[in-house]
């Protein structure tokens, strides 16, 4: 096995540029990911969001954890109108203000090799987003990726 596409995800959950930050946080949640990548309308790769991103991008409060406390809590009237301003203005972030513009991808005719290369290189990237030549993204691979194909079961 020396090839990428031997070990990457193909069937890829993304989400879009205007995607709205509390939904695209809860598609990471729902799946366990660490990372997805976004997209444009052309279904080109124009970043990728992961939960890092979630929680340091000038706050050091997970935005929709937030946005789920706001949504709960108790506010009196002579504060409401305060409330419902910043509440709204969490509320309308979407994936692009938070996400990283610049991600680290692979392309599709990588080696197994370059995928552990390039996770070696950058402790924090997971996942990897995999494009083609027209910048489409065709796969992911993951650290577990490259770990379970390592794995060779006792006989």
């Amino acid at each position: 096995m020396n090839a990428l596409k031997d070990i990457m995800t193909k069937e890829v959950v993304s989400v879009f540029v205007d995607t709205p930050l509390m939904e695209s946080a809860r598609i990471l949640a729902e799946h366990s990911f660490d990372g997805v990548p976004v997209i444009d309308q052309d279904k080109k790769l124009v970043g990728i969001l992961t939960e890092y991103d979630l929680i340091s991008k000038g706050t050091s409060v997970h935005l929709p954890t937030l946005q789920i406390v706001l949504q709960d809590i108790k506010v009196y009237d002579k504060d409401k109108s305060a409330f419902k301003e910043t509440f709204e203005e969490i509320a309308s972030l979407q994936t692009h203000d938070v996400m990283n513009p610049d991600p680290l991808t692979l392309e599709e005719d990588a080696t197994f090799e370059e995928a552990v290369i390039a996770f070696r290189d950058h402790h924090r990237v997971n996942p990897i987003p995999v494009i083609n030549k027209k910048r489409e993204v065709v796969g992911v691979v993951s650290r577990y990726d490259v770990v379970k194909s390592l794995y060779v079961p006792k006989t």
